[in-house]
């Protein structure tokens, strides 16, 4: 066999794109007693102004999800581990924003939503420069059960 691609399962997000919810759109999920309404807010793609020290040949892309949670249990987790970007190509790395809209906090903002909590907040990624974003991916808990999926 000669060089290429190899072949996958499913076909790539890019071309499932119009089969996914769109920036905006409310997805539900329950995991461990906490059932969590997740939107999608915004991406923004390139983020400028972040201070994120990007690796060459990289831009800058936020993320920003908001998370509800309607218990009756805690969620608590971590949003660099359940948000997750999806490129045509390279490494997807989330990276420190110290300034701009997307700063990173100190504390993870999906650490610890209580029942009735209201949560929002971004993710900043290094994504390199050409490629398309395929996909946006919440993952409770950073496990594929109960993955919610948008195309950005």
């Amino acid at each position: 066999m000669g060089g290429g691609t190899p072949l996958s399962i499913g076909a790539p997000a890019s071309l499932r794109r119009g089969a996914l919810p769109p920036v905006g759109a409310l997805q539900e999920v329950s995991v461990r007693g906490a059932r969590l309404a997740v939107e999608l807010r915004r991406v923004i793609d390139p983020l400028g102004g972040s201070g994120a020290r990007l690796p060459a040949d990289t831009r800058a892309v936020g993320v920003v999800v908001q998370i509800r949670n309607a218990g009756p249990s805690t969620y608590d987790s971590s949003s660099t581990g359940d948000i997750r970007l999806v490129a045509s190509g390279g490494a997807v790395t989330p990276v420190l924003a110290t300034h701009g809209a997307c700063r990173t906090p100190r504390d993870d903002f999906d650490r610890y939503i209580t029942a009735g909590e209201d949560r929002v907040g971004c993710v900043v990624f290094a994504v390199a420069n050409g490629a398309t974003l395929d996909a946006v991916w919440f993952s409770p808990h950073a496990h594929r059960l109960g993955r919610l999926t948008w195309a950005p």
